[in-house]
């Protein structure tokens, strides 16, 4: 196994200790986790469960281990079928487990978490049909960034979500509550993420739409959403 594989197995192993960090704490009832540890950092209103904050310091290495295989397959030569796979379902992986707790936990909105993994699921689904059609896919800048602002977007999350502060209420439109503006704020990230998700997800649909709707027509070159 090269390095490049090794990197992208280092990021699928820390992936249950990640999400496993995340259930160990319980936001006031919010979801029935375990609750096994309650430490937290106290600065005022504020409250971060060190399993939070050792799951996002996780996150982050793990994230940056995206790039760093990447990186490291393309200048050694070390592209394997292995890594083109793996690195690909280490990245649903990882994004999908974090966003399902946070939507449990009441950090993100269940309809932003839905969205997001059916697009996921969306697009491996276009995917298998073109590979049936043998064709060349191309990277797609619209998901690059959507990729980018929704690490973005979870990261900040792990450390200032506005189930963190006290009285952070669900629906509340107060300045710690979900629609109070210090909330909004962080969101930004996770919104644009959404908004260009879906938007990768029509595009990606609409240059590949001749492959997809006519699979009579073979070997053609696609674009990747």
């Amino acid at each position: 196994m090269n390095w490049a594989n090794r990197i992208t197995m280092i990021r699928i192993i820390l992936i249950p200790v990640i999400v496993t960090l995340m259930l160990l704490y319980n936001f006031n009832g919010a979801a029935p986790f375990f609750n096994v540890f309650t430490a937290a950092i106290e600065v005022g209103n504020y409250h971060l469960p060190y399993t939070y904050l050792i799951a996002g310091i996780l996150f982050i290495i793990a994230s940056l281990t995206d790039m760093l295989d990447g990186y490291i397959a393309r200048k050694y030569n070390q592209v394997t079928t292995f890594g083109k796979f793996f690195d690909s379902i280490a990245d649903k992986l990882l994004t999908n487990g974090v966003l399902v707790i946070f939507a449990a936990a009441g950090i993100v909105p269940v309809w932003m978490a839905v969205v997001l993994i059916c697009r996921d699921f969306l697009i491996d689904v276009v995917r298998q049909i073109l590979a049936t059609a043998t064709v060349v896919m191309a990277a797609n800048q619209l998901g690059r960034f959507r990729a980018a602002f929704e690490m973005l977007g979870l990261t900040i999350l792990f450390f200032v979500g506005f189930r963190m502060f006290d009285g952070g209420l669900f629906g509340g439109t107060g300045t710690y509550d979900e629609y109070g503006w210090i909330n909004q704020v962080i969101m930004i990230p996770m919104y644009i993420a959404t908004v260009l998700s879906i938007l990768a997800a029509i595009n990606y649909i609409w240059l590949n739409r001749k492959v997809l709707f006519d699979m009579t027509n073979k070997k053609k070159e696609a674009n990747n959403g």
